[in-house]
């Protein structure tokens, strides 16, 4: 409880820059930001689907694993 947590008038002034470089790799430059946070979101919801699935012996799903997608694997894997 002695030691205070640092606050913004604790911090010296910073001086900011841009260091625009654009993307090469597309027409207008821009690159992704913010989708990192989200990229394994897909893959942790199709390995859930998968691994539910499992004792039916399916061990792949399409994604967008919709309802109607994860039926039709499940009469797949019946036979039906």
């Amino acid at each position: 409880m002695d030691y205070c947590q640092p606050r913004a008038d604790d911090l010296p002034n910073f001086d900011t820059a841009l260091n625009e470089v654009p993307c090469p790799d597309n027409l207008i430059g821009v690159k992704g930001a913010g989708e990192a946070g989200a990229t394994s979101a897909p893959a942790a919801v199709s390995n859930a689907v998968i691994d539910a699935l499992a004792p039916l012996g399916l061990e792949s799903i399409d994604m967008p694993a919709t309802p109607e997608v994860v039926w039709r694997a499940v009469l797949r894997a019946k036979g039906d």
